[in-house]
């Protein structure tokens, strides 16, 4: 076949292509094979292709290739460019031209020798269409091969050119949809922070008016008892009736500016734990202390029962847990009636972590409930109930964001279940780390003074029953149990008639069918005196106390009970020492008589105030009105003429923490380590650690507590 007729027949296969272009352009493609393959039969050679760049100009690939060898496989192989190649390649080919010098970006594989034809795009090489004789390496392109590449060059570059726009034209239309789908999130993402900035505004306005009349009416009462006070300062029993309305509201008032500031706090991240050793039941008995007064007043039932808690020696900070569970348990019993009930129980499970323990505090009351709104939103700032029940109380709204923030620092979970008219309940867990041996007083191991002892216990709760049966049991007690008052009588008589009595008595205090000193009183008509009867109570038990001392009832225990609770009490009865709850300590005037204070204060009312107080406690006090003054009052008097310093921070001249690092660097070791004890209206966490920090040993807060500031100044002293 001649040169003529060979262009002819291969003229024939790319009008062929074109008309099936022209027929479907976006189907063209799958023939760019057998276009390919007439090319490579007419000039005679093993392999013709195309190779297209990535749209990034990265590198190049073969996109289409007709091959006489069937094992070649070239999809998805990449040949990257240098940065070089693709310049090299337009000055090779002028425009509508043929190059033949070897593609170095290809590699050694693909060296034999080839001819191909450039198409360009956009002002660069984009794709080349050419052959390559994998058979010779010494093959030599004639002019009609130039021609023949070049041909179908030209008629490929249609179908390449007409991909090229429409995967442009859909890659700037997913651009132009992402940019629109952005511009829209964008829109939507503002929109919502106008509503929460709108919202947020409101409850601030809300939470404002709200603090407005929550501080007024304290306030009210402070200012109009005072008033009452003078006009009837004659009238002793008034005036002191009077007086105790000023301190109850003054420390509402109090409560009040705490949560502001502690939410504040919080929310940015300047609140820390203070984690130290600390027991569980001491924790849980001060609490239970703390809120008598109100469940008193209320006239609501408060039980508290322990569940499977072995481990009471925890690592944690015991302001914030007394902060989490007073709130929670105050809220319970001021939103219960009168007559209602509140049940606090607290379970230990073991940690996910070694060393550690999970405790669960559950709350549950059956007072007004919450609407399923306010449940969805109990933890936001600012939140009030609508309800009339809620409205009558007064509060900041902080309190539940507090409890939840402080749950998250220790890394807990607090859950809220609730229903209208029906009470609620709320969970709060948290893992302990558990102190090491060293603090550790040991109530898991046998307790000598109950190895192999028989006890009964008596007790209307199944959880109390079955917690102290479980105590017992770990100290070595041989127990039995009873729910019932009367067969805890038949039980007692039948272990004396078969020479096996009980060596201890456990007997609640309310039983169903009579009470405690009941029980006790048939019980001592044929159990000695010698045999310790030891009653458990709800709350106090001071009215019933005096009543029992002629029943012979040796010990009485407030719920909940802890392992330690019944150890300290057991020990003292079963060895015949003398037995007493744990008492505060009162602080007596004659720890202080005679000591001398120096008082750093620059207000003069709070200097007639501490003067005052530290004087009526037997204390000698003298006044510095800046920290400069008080450093030159330490250095001038001789060593140990002062015995303790309570320093303001705020103060003009010299600060109170400058004044305790000059005090601190001073040469005599006598004057140098006096006691410091900050009392400042600072009262957040990191001002107590700053305070300690610069050489302080305390820090107590302004307006101050009297108890609190004498149990520290007698911790200090001593």
């Amino acid at each position: 076949m001649s040169i003529q007729e060979k262009l002819t027949e291969l003229d024939s296969c790319i009008k062929e292509y074109l008309w099936q272009l022209s027929e479907d352009r976006a189907g063209a493609r799958t023939h760019n094979g057998e276009l390919l393959a007439a090319l490579r039969e007419h000039v005679g050679c093993s392999f013709a292709f195309v190779l297209q760049k990535d749209r990034l100009g990265d590198f190049f690939s073969f996109s289409d290739y007709s091959s006489a060898m069937d094992e070649l496989e070239l999809d998805g192989v990449e040949f990257p460019l240098r940065f070089n190649d693709t310049e090299k390649l337009s000055k090779n080919l002028a425009k509508g031209s043929v190059g033949t010098e070897k593609l170095s970006f290809l590699g050694e594989d693909f060296a034999n020798p080839q001819a191909y034809y450039g198409i360009e795009l956009d002002g660069e090489i984009w794709a080349l269409v050419g052959v390559m004789d994998f058979d010779s390496q010494e093959r030599q392109w004639s002019d009609h091969d130039k021609e023949a590449v070049s041909r179908v060059g030209k008629a490929l570059t249609l179908c390449i050119e007409y991909a090229y726009l429409h995967d442009t034209m859909r890659h700037q239309s997913n651009r132009a949809e992402q940019q629109i789908s952005t511009e829209q999130e964008q829109r939507r993402l503002l929109e919502e922070a106008l509503v929460r900035a709108e919202n947020a505004n409101k409850a601030k306005q809300k939470f404002l008016v709200g603090m407005s009349h929550d501080i007024r009416t304290p306030m009210n009462a402070i200012v109009g008892f005072a008033a009452l006070a003078n006009t009837h300062i004659q009238e002793h029993e008034r005036v002191r009736h009077y007086l105790g309305k000023i301190t109850a509201s003054s420390k509402h008032l109090l409560s009040l500016f705490n949560d502001v500031l502690d939410i504040t706090s919080i929310e940015e991240g300047r609140a820390q734990l203070d984690e130290l050793p600390n027991s569980l039941s001491a924790v849980v008995h001060d609490i239970r202390k703390m809120v008598s007064g109100l469940v008193d007043s209320k006239q609501v039932i408060l039980a508290m029962e322990v569940v499977d808690v072995v481990h009471e020696r925890v690592f944690c900070d015991r302001m914030r847990v007394n902060q989490v569970l007073l709130n929670l348990i105050s809220n319970a019993i001021k939103y219960t009636g009168a007559g209602g009930r509140v049940s606090v129980t607290i379970k230990e499970k073991p940690g996910k972590q070694n060393g550690y323990a999970s405790y669960e505090f559950t709350i549950k009351d059956s007072g007004v409930g919450m609407s399923a709104d306010l449940v969805e939103h109990i933890f936001d700032p600012f939140e009030w109930e609508k309800t009339t029940a809620r409205s009558l109380l007064q509060g900041t709204g902080l309190g539940m964001a507090i409890t939840k923030n402080i749950v998250d620092m220790m890394q807990g979970d607090i859950v809220v279940n609730s229903k209208e008219g029906e009470g609620t309940e709320i969970v709060v867990t948290v893992e302990l780390k558990l102190q090491s041996d060293y603090y550790v007083d040991d109530v898991l191991g046998v307790l000598p003074e109950l190895n192999e002892k028989r006890v009964l216990v008596v007790n209307s709760s199944p959880e109390t029953c079955s917690n102290i049966n479980a105590i017992l049991n770990r100290f070595g007690a041989l127990t039995e149990r009873t729910l019932s008052a009367s067969e805890a009588i038949l039980l007692s008589k039948k272990a004396i008639s078969e020479d096996a009595g009980y060596d201890a008595y456990f007997i609640d205090w309310h039983m169903p069918d009579m009470n405690g000193l009941e029980v006790v009183r048939q019980l001592r008509q044929f159990v000695t005196e010698a045999v310790p009867v030891i009653i458990t109570v709800d709350g106090d038990y001071s009215d019933i106390e005096s009543s029992s001392d002629d029943l012979g009832v040796l010990g009485f225990l407030s719920k909940p009970l802890f392992g330690s609770d019944i150890k300290e009490m057991v020990r003292g009865l079963m060895t015949g020492e003398a037995v007493g709850l744990a008492t505060p300590a009162i602080v007596r005037e004659d720890h202080f008589i005679g000591r001398r204070i120096l008082l750093a204060e620059d207000n003069k009312m709070n200097q007639e105030i501490a003067v005052t107080i530290l004087e009526d406690a037997g204390f000698f006090v003298d006044l510095a009105e800046n920290g400069e003054v008080a450093v030159d009052k330490v250095i001038n008097h001789p060593d140990g003429h002062y015995d303790l310093v309570l320093m303001d921070i705020k103060m003009p001249i010299m600060d109170g923490y400058e004044a305790t690092r000059r005090i601190r660097s001073l040469p005599d070791k006598g004057k140098k380590n006096i006691p410091i004890v900050a009392m400042t209206a600072d009262a957040f966490f990191e001002d107590r650690q700053q305070a300690l920090q610069c050489g302080m040993n305390e820090h107590i807060t302004k307006p101050v507590d009297v108890d609190r500031l004498f149990s520290i100044l007698k911790s200090v002293i001593e």
